[in-house]
């Protein structure tokens, strides 16, 4: 059965999706008002025929209120303790792993109503393995505050790659300010070889034609793309920050080789088990006896 039609979660449907001039939104309808209740994000059939075609699916409102408010302090108070330098100030800031250093991000990433969707996604057994406050600063034209197109398997590949990102939105986003845009079916390339932005960087970027799709959201909105969904944010040219915040899922099974780290070299690069990275947290389900219950100390 397909979405209703006052489904805050009401999805493009294929032929929009694919058009590079669409812009994905979330809903037709009416929008429901933000409330202290917390929402939940349980997909469709043809959700999730979207998120296997397409590479992504809008989830709609996955924070309530009162977790919206926390989430946008907390970024605050990371900020701030941050002390960014005057010649940052037009720059992407971010904070990541953070779990261990705050329980509202703890809280929504391993209770959050984007979990059953991502039970749905990956299977029973889910993994919040990254965490990260992505603040993207007003930038004018200056050009640094843009993230160029990559996947994000691409800086940390995750095997198998059944991951999903799930971007919030902190603030209303919109093509202004710097939202989230797509490239549709990109995930169905497999893992792409990224370069360097730049010499002076640590942007990996993969050319792309045509702009993909934006991602127009409310605040406390998201959307999940796949570990090889092909996205990037465009400058924030308005007068204030514009706030995201991202968790990452994963199969709690899986492993994670730091393709950044060993320019795309996955043959060099050192392959962890996941549950052994610092700042991960089994948010539903569980971990596999080990043989002999031979446990990890």
């Amino acid at each position: 059965m397909g979405p209703a039609k006052n489904d805050i979660s009401l999805l493009i449907d294929e032929k929009i999706a694919s058009n590079k001039n669409a812009i994905l939104r979330v809903g037709s309808s009416p929008r429901p008002p933000m409330n202290s209740l917390r929402p939940k994000a349980h997909l469709s059939d043809v959700q999730m025929q979207q998120f296997r075609d397409q590479g992504y699916v809008i989830l709609g409102r996955v924070l309530s209120d009162s977790e919206l408010e926390d989430l946008r302090r907390e970024e605050g108070r990371f900020r701030a303790n941050a002390r960014v330098p005057g010649s940052q100030k037009s720059q992407t800031l971010f904070f990541s792993q953070v779990c261990p250093y705050s329980e509202v991000v703890r809280h929504v990433g391993t209770t959050g109503a984007q979990l059953d969707a991502m039970q749905q996604l990956i299977g029973p057994n889910v993994m919040l393995w990254y965490t990260q406050f992505v603040t993207k600063m007003p930038d004018g034209m200056s050009g640094k505050s843009e993230f160029p197109w990559h996947q994000d398997n691409g800086y940390v590949s995750i095997e198998p790659a059944t991951n999903v990102t799930v971007w919030i939105a902190l603030d209303d986003v919109d093509t202004r300010n710097g939202c989230v845009w797509i490239d549709p079916k990109s995930h169905l390339k497999g893992l792409l070889p990224h370069k360097k932005k730049s010499a002076d960087s640590w942007f990996l970027e993969i050319k792309v034609e045509g702009d993909g799709v934006p991602a127009v959201l409310k605040a406390g909105e998201a959307i999940a793309f796949t570990g090889l969904t092909l996205h990037r944010s465009k400058l924030n040219q308005t007068d204030s920050p514009r706030r995201a915040f991202f968790f990452e899922y994963c199969d709690p099974a899986s492993v994670a080789i730091p393709m950044g780290d060993y320019h795309g070299n996955a043959a060099q690069a050192p392959r962890t088990p996941v549950i052994q990275r610092a700042g991960t947290w089994l948010a539903r389900g569980q971990l596999p006896l080990p043989p002999e219950n031979k446990f990890e100390v």
